[in-house]
This record gives structure tokens, C-alpha cells and sequence, in this order.
């Protein structure tokens, strides 16, 4: 009976209770930095929704679909992060050191740190591969939306604001959200001529419609872009329709990482130059490779609080080196996944680095477990 109870505590109530404490922390610190990177991200478009048209529930949208793209990197340095701490805690209060003498091994110890690791790691693959460029499309959507419909949430006192590919306008001041003064349009539209207008005053106009922008009291110079010839016209009130000046982007062509994984292996028809092919073989192969780097980090924090004998103290000195390594090996991802757009042969050194991480930190482990074995039956 007391085999089976060793047995069922060393295999099912220790390691439940392991992989607990590690995923509230992994959780928790994967809140904490995405909540931070969010809120830097909603001060800009809260800006918007502030300032102009947008309405809110335009602003929560893209806050969601914003949210993809910045907790892919998050989750490999969170899981890292959580770990570390963890496990740390487990030494520092000798629970490790308990488990150790009830006869667990390196491996059993790890396992549930593995085990959640391979949880991410699956996770993140699901983020990288369809998540992410799906929230990228609509957010791409979104923005055309935002430059059409509500162009006037965009035009920012004391700046030049690019609207579309083809207008920029300047706002000397803005008072409440649509009466404008000192503003300068220059609109290239037509490729044939070019358009400046000045004015002293202006409104935006946005009744369950496109926006517009009427100005009183300018000018309106007209530069033929062929001859040269400059036209010169007085206005009290002219109109200038900011809805449709973004159509030139609808047919633009679409970033390798808006694209779905099987059209970056097998490209469309708007992908004709060999620099675009390559670009789009790294961006599939990074989406696949990155992953892995959630197992390779949780095998980092393993070797660094498992190596060498337990301290209540910890080891500062091993944490530091794996906090720099994590560093050194997240940067040359980044590196590496460059320089393989631009030469595919590359593509095989994305993965190499997380892969031998994987392998080195599974055969310490495995030399560690014998090592305690010789000293617990050397004791003996």
C-alpha cells in the first residue's frame, strides 16, 4: 500500500501541484507585459477616438486586433520569465529540496515546467501561424475604414497628416473636435496636376456619410504637371471630399505578414520578384520556427535553477547568464529571420538555435539525474 501511495504522490499530486504554481505565474507576468505593451498601444489610438470622428467601439476593435501581433514575442519571454521565478521560489522554500529526498527525479521535477511549455509552444504556434495575420488583414481593413469614413479623427493640429498615398494636410490649430484654423491641403490625386489650397478656416462635415472638409477664405493653386503652368483661384468656401482617397490601396499589395501561411508557400500571381518569394519562404518559416523558442527557454530556466546543488540563496550569478542568453538568443532570432529574406539558404539557422537548446538542456538534464542517482546510492 505505501508503494502505491509513493507512487501517486510523486507521479499526480506533486507534479499537479508544480504545474499550478507555474502557470498562475506564467499567466500572470503574460498579463502584466501585455497589459503594459497594450496601454502604449491605446494612447495613440484613444488619441484618435478623442480627437475625431472614430467612434469608441472602433477603438475597442482595433485594440483587439492589435493584440495578435504583440503577444507572439511576449509569450516565449513570459513562459521564461514565470518559470524562473517559480522554480526559484520552489528552492528558496526547500519544496524542491523535500521532493528530491521523497525520490524525485531531475525529469520528474521539469516535467510539469515541459509540459507547459509544450502548452505555449502550441498556442503560439496557433497566434503565429493564423491569429496573427488574420488580425492583420482585418486591422489593415480597419485603418482604410478609419482614412475613409472617418478621415477627420486623423488631421492633428500642428502636423502634416498623410491621408492616403496622395494628400497631406496641415492644421495649425483644431478647436473641439471639427472647426479647424490655418489649414494647407496638398493633393496629388490626379497625376496630371497638383493641387495646394490655403485657407484661414475650416470645418469637417460628417452626416451618417464621408467625411468632408470645408475651408473658407483661401486660395486654390493648380500646377499642370506637364507644361508647368500654375492657375491661381480666390474662394470664400470650397469642399474637399476626404472619403475615396485610400481606393489606390485596396488593390496594394499585401505584406508577407498579413498572408496566410500556405499562400507564403505558395505564393499568388501578385508575387512576381524573386525578393518578395524569399521574403515570403522566411516569413512561413519564422511563424514555424519561433515556437520552438518556448520549449528552448523552459529548458534555459531548468538548467539554471536545477544545475549545480540547491541554495536556499539561489545562484544570481546562473540567473543572470540565462536572463543574458535569453536576451542573446530572442535578438538573434530577430537577426537571423532578416537575413533569411534575403537569402533563403538562412532558413535552416532559424531553427538550429532553439533545437540545440532543446538537446543540450534534455542531456543535462538526463547527466544530472544519474549524477544524483551515483550520490544517493554512493551515500548508501
Amino acid at each position: 500500500m505505501l508503494p502505491l501511495i509513493d507512487k501517486l504522490v510523486k507521479q499526480m499530486i506533486l507534479p499537479r501541484y508544480l504545474f499550478r504554481q507555474e502557470a498562475m505565474a506564467i499567466v500572470l507576468i503574460t498579463l502584466l507585459l501585455t497589459g503594459a505593451i497594450w496601454f502604449s498601444q491605446s494612447l495613440k489610438l484613444l488619441e484618435m477616438v478623442v480627437d475625431g470622428g472614430a467612434p469608441i467601439f472602433v477603438f475597442i476593435e482595433l485594440m483587439m486586433l492589435v493584440l495578435p501581433s504583440f503577444l507572439s514575442p511576449i509569450m516565449p519571454i513570459a513562459l521564461f520569465l514565470g518559470l524562473l521565478f517559480t522554480m526559484q521560489k520552489f528552492v528558496q522554500d526547500q519544496e524542491w529540496i523535500v521532493m528530491q529526498g521523497a525520490g524525485m527525479s531531475p525529469w520528474q521535477l521539469g516535467r510539469p515546467a515541459l509540459l507547459l511549455a509544450l502548452v505555449v509552444m502550441f498556442v503560439h504556434l496557433a497566434v503565429s501561424v493564423d491569429l496573427a495575420p488574420a488580425a492583420q488583414r482585418e486591422l489593415r481593413l480597419q485603418r482604410r475604414l478609419i482614412q475613409t469614413d472617418y478621415a477627420g479623427a486623423l488631421l492633428r493640429e500642428g502636423t502634416f497628416n498623410a491621408i492616403g498615398h496622395n494628400m497631406t494636410i496641415y492644421v495649425q490649430e483644431r478647436t473641439g473636435s471639427n472647426l479647424l484654423k490655418g489649414v494647407l491641403i496638398h493633393d496629388t490625386r490626379d497625376l496630371k496636376k497638383s493641387v495646394t489650397l490655403t485657407a484661414e478656416s475650416g470645418f469637417l462635415v460628417n452626416d451618417k456619410g464621408p467625411t468632408r472638409l470645408i475651408i473658407q477664405r483661401g486660395t486654390r493653386q493648380e500646377r499642370n504637371n506637364t507644361t508647368g503652368e500654375v492657375a491661381w483661384l480666390l474662394f470664400d468656401q470650397y469642399v474637399v471630399d476626404l472619403a475615396g482617397l485610400n481606393d489606390v490601396q485596396d488593390d496594394a499589395f499585401i505584406k508577407a505578414y498579413e498572408r496566410p501561411i500556405w499562400e507564403l508557400f505558395n505564393p499568388t500571381t501578385d508575387v512576381t520578384n524573386a525578393h518578395a518569394t524569399n521574403e515570403f519562404l522566411a516569413e512561413a518559416h519564422e511563424r514555424l520556427a519561433f515556437p520552438l523558442y518556448n520549449l528552448a527557454f523552459a529548458m534555459i530556466a531548468l538548467v539554471a535553477v536545477m544545475g549545480g546543488e540547491f541554495s536556499r540563496r539561489g545562484r544570481p550569478h546562473r540567473y543572470l547568464g540565462a536572463i543574458l542568453l535569453v536576451v542573446a538568443m530572442q535578438a538573434s532570432a530577430l537577426a537571423i529571420a532578416n537575413l533569411a529574406a534575403k537569402d533563403n539558404m538562412l532558413i535552416p539557422f532559424m531553427y538550429a538555435p532553439p533545437l540545440l537548446t532543446i538537446l543540450a538542456g534534455a542531456a543535462w538534464l538526463t547527466h544530472l539525474k544519474h549524477l544524483r542517482s551515483e550520490a544517493r546510492f554512493g551515500a548508501h
